[in-house]
């Protein structure tokens, strides 16, 4: 979920790589489907142009990306990676009684920083 949503909505230069692959790629990722059930007319007609065309501009994407940022898109994903990242820290917890303490630690910590990351 967080490459799906930093492919849109990162920074190009932190993980140095330009933004929208998966648009244009036409991809329909996890973050291409939030932003698609998030929009109709208009919107969803440039969405829908720009999924899947090679040659779709920055400024395209810079325009997508703004669409999800209006509708809200960057919110509902950061929340529910969250709450994924959480879940899974807790079944990761359980599993003290089975494995050395650090490697519980490590999977119990390693959902959240995924979802921290800049790149």
């Amino acid at each position: 979920m967080r490459d799906d949503y930093l492919d849109l909505f990162g920074d190009a230069v932190t993980m140095g790589k330009p933004t929208g692959t998966d648009i244009r790629d036409g991809k329909h990722t996890y973050t291409v489907s939030a932003l698609l059930s998030a929009v109709d007319g208009t919107e969803r007609a440039l969405v829908q142009a720009a999924l899947g065309d090679p040659s779709c501009t920055p400024e395209t994407v810079a325009a997508v990306r703004e669409i999800g940022e209006n509708r809200g898109v960057t919110v509902r994903m950061q929340a529910d990676m969250r709450r994924y990242a959480e879940q899974a820290s807790t079944v990761a917890a359980g599993w003290r009684s089975q494995w050395r303490e650090e490697a519980v630690t490590f999977f119990e910590h390693l959902p959240l920083w995924s979802i921290e990351r800049a790149m």
